[in-house]
């Protein structure tokens, strides 16, 4: 898988930038390249279709599988709306009622597992990239989402925003500075599925101790408007073979890596 994707990569970035998929429409594409493009587009537009298939092409919107795009009729059991579910994703857990904490519970578990066939989303910084691709990392683990529902969400300030990712050390470094335009995405599949979980805190029944901007109850504490479902893994694991990662400049991707099984191969 990894030397199809490095192949189909070299056949179709050298006469094109990657963008934003708004912005297709803008590209001055060779006309000796133009149905190769459209032949390509249509095979690899959804990555939530699959690890290996995206390229740099990029969604624009939500997938009709993101949670986002189901939680209201999940919420109408409730009598809740989605405004009343982002109010109180975003309480301290220990303020939370015992009625609102049943909801929240009911509301994150309806979220379906992922299974070794989903795709899924590690961020990491920009200045990490560099270490995948020279194989000094080449696990996963921590935070995760679902393509489906981070797939969308492209621009850094999003992406840090959406996944609560504006948090510093105690030295006072932050790993996703508040002027940054730069990060790295690993699209991939797990095998280690039986390893990951919901992060949840003690009074959803978790064991997750994590401060703020961590929620505890299973959900990022997104307050764009996004619903993203958080998974933990609860080790650094190896990646299924064909993962890709992708360097993320001002919401254009740009596919550098591809693992092929023991580590991420560079692709020019």
């Amino acid at each position: 898988m990894a030397d199809s994707a490095i192949t189909s990569v070299k056949n179709i970035t050298s006469t094109r930038k990657v963008v934003d998929a708004r912005d297709i429409g803008k590209i001055h594409i060779p006309a000796e390249n133009t149905h190769l493009f459209e032949n390509k587009a249509k095979q690899m537009f959804s990555i939530a279709e699959g690890v290996g298939r995206n390229l740099g092409l990029v969604e624009s919107a939500a997938s009709p599988n993101a949670f986002k795009n189901q939680i209201n009729e999940v919420l109408e059991k409730y009598n809740w709306d989605v405004e009343t579910f982002q109010k109180t994703k975003l309480k301290p857990v220990d303020k939370l009622s015992e009625t609102e904490l049943s909801i929240m519970k009911e509301v994150r578990d309806v979220v379906l597992k992922p299974t070794s066939d989903t795709a899924l989303q590690k961020t990491i910084p920009g200045q990490d990239i560099e270490k995948y691709i020279s194989g000094v990392y080449t696990e996963i683990g921590g935070y995760v989402a679902k393509i489906d529902d981070m797939g969308h969400i492209k621009n850094y300030d999003d992406v840090v925003e959406s996944s609560r990712l504006d948090y510093s050390f105690p030295d006072g470094w932050r790993p996703y500075p508040e002027d940054g335009d730069t990060y790295g995405k690993i699209v991939f599949k797990s095998q280690k599925i039986d390893s990951i979980e919901i992060p949840y805190g003690e009074r959803f029944g978790g064991t997750n101790i994590d401060g703020p901007p961590c929620t505890l109850n299973g959900f990022t504490g997104s307050r764009n408007g996004e619903i993203v479902p958080e998974w933990q893994f609860d080790d650094r694991y190896l990646p299924k073979q064909g993962a890709e990662i992708y360097k993320v400049i001002n919401g254009n991707e740009i596919l550098v890596g591809v693992f092929n099984g023991k580590k991420f191969v560079a692709v020019n």
